[in-house]
């Protein structure tokens, strides 16, 4: 509250979509360091002058990793990345879960690492979403300033995963 009283709102707000762009983008980092080391702790003993059928085999066993990693550290559904932040800010007034500010980024990290046919744009979405929407609302943002928030989040770590700022922004526009 002491914040409310000394800093102008408008202040507050570009302080807070700072604060979120940083997390966002270092979420993104984070996302796309884990899937590379991943991925090299699988591979770094394979050659190139043969065929290794363990390619065929990882992404199951990625799969069911991430199956395990959802049902028993998680205890939620952490289904699509966008579909999740959309019906956030239609029916819920952008307000999304704390553990999807880290947990979709574990998650997809095991997924992508060991192989699996996804991509790192929903999960990074919604990682940025909810670093935005739960930021807002330790600082008591209205529903309106959320959304900017949860917005500001989604662009920053579209931006961060593919080193694209202006991409992150116009995706979220």
């Amino acid at each position: 509250m002491w914040v409310h009283r000394h800093v102008p709102q408008r202040q507050l707000i570009l302080i807070v979509a700072f604060l979120i762009g940083l997390c966002a983008s270092f979420a993104g980092l984070v996302l796309h360091w884990l899937i590379e080391q991943i991925q090299h702790i699988l591979t770094s003993r394979f050659t190139t002058e043969s065929y290794n059928l363990l390619y065929l085999v990882f992404p199951v066993v990625g799969i069911f990793f991430t199956s395990l990693f959802i049902k028993y550290v998680v205890k939620d559904d952490i289904s699509h990345g966008i579909t999740r932040v959309l019906y956030a800010i239609s029916s819920k007034q952008s307000r999304l879960k704390g553990h999807n500010c880290w947990s979709s980024v574990l998650a997809s990290a095991i997924t992508i690492g060991f192989g699996g046919s996804v991509g790192a744009e929903a999960p990074i979405v919604l990682t940025g979403s909810a670093i935005g929407s739960n930021l807002g609302r330790f600082f008591y943002m209205d529903k309106k300033t959320m959304m900017l928030l949860v917005g500001c989040g989604a662009s920053a770590a579209i931006g961060g995963i593919f080193k694209a700022p202006i991409a992150g922004m116009v995706f979220t526009l």
